[in-house]
């Protein structure tokens, strides 16, 4: 099964209040898409990495990538909106024609390359999966400051990545929403799913957290510095 890997880091990290996007700042001593593209690049379960930036990032992406060794990795442009970032990267696999596409945020440089294999397996015609994380508090449903239900939160999962597909059916998933001007959409699998496919999700076996503001950049910090 040939597969691929698109990380995503097209952000500019307006969240982070810094001016260079959060995906270029270092975590113990080393960027913090190069932690992520590492996961995927040089694993036996994956056949190419595609790095998707802002464009105004690319060369520097391609000096970073080189520097540390991964020439092989491909770097394309990304959109204005994550979604688009996401459909920039699946319309460049189109030349390598893979059977199936793991989908990844760079801001999560945590996730375990030994949970691929289990992903991997759990793909199928039809079928996508999702790693995911349990929900431990409970949750409120509002409106306008009121609570409106109180959901059961074993029915609740936090959305996480990496998202593995059939590549063929998540890009055209995204192609039916980009013909219905749906262009901003967080998640690839309310995609996958509003063209009709099906998704399993999988509890990360690994801290799996989204770095996003300078706290979550501090704990991601300890976290390294902790050896996780």
């Amino acid at each position: 099964m040939k597969t691929g890997a698109i990380i995503v880091a097209g952000g500019t990290g307006r969240r982070m209040k810094s001016s260079l996007p959060k995906q270029f700042m270092t975590l113990g001593g080393k960027e913090m898409f190069v932690r992520s593209v590492e996961i995927f690049h040089g694993s036996d379960f994956i056949y190419f990495t595609v790095l998707v930036v802002h464009k105004d990032w690319i060369d520097k992406a391609k000096e970073i990538l080189q520097k540390r060794g991964m020439n092989s990795v491909m770097v394309v442009p990304g959109g204005e909106s994550r979604q688009e970032s996401v459909y920039n990267g699946l319309l460049f696999c189109r030349r390598i024609s893979p059977e199936t596409i793991m989908i990844h945020d760079a801001a999560r440089p945590f996730f375990s390359r030994n949970q691929i294999p289990e992903l991997l397996r759990l793909v199928a015609p039809g079928n996508g999966v999702a790693v995911t994380e349990r929900v431990n508090d409970t949750v409120y449903l509002v409106e306008n400051s009121d609570v409106l239900d109180v959901p059961e939160r074993n029915h609740l999962r936090l959305a996480e990545t990496p998202q593995t597909f059939p590549y063929d059916e998540i890009l055209e998933a995204h192609i039916k929403a980009a013909e219905e001007s749906i262009l901003s959409s967080t998640d690839d699998v309310q995609l996958f799913v509003r063209s009709g496919g099906k998704v399993i999700t999988v509890n990360s076996i690994a801290p799996n957290p989204k770095i996003t503001t300078p706290f979550d950049f501090d704990m991601a910090e300890l976290l390294i510095n902790k050896g996780l």
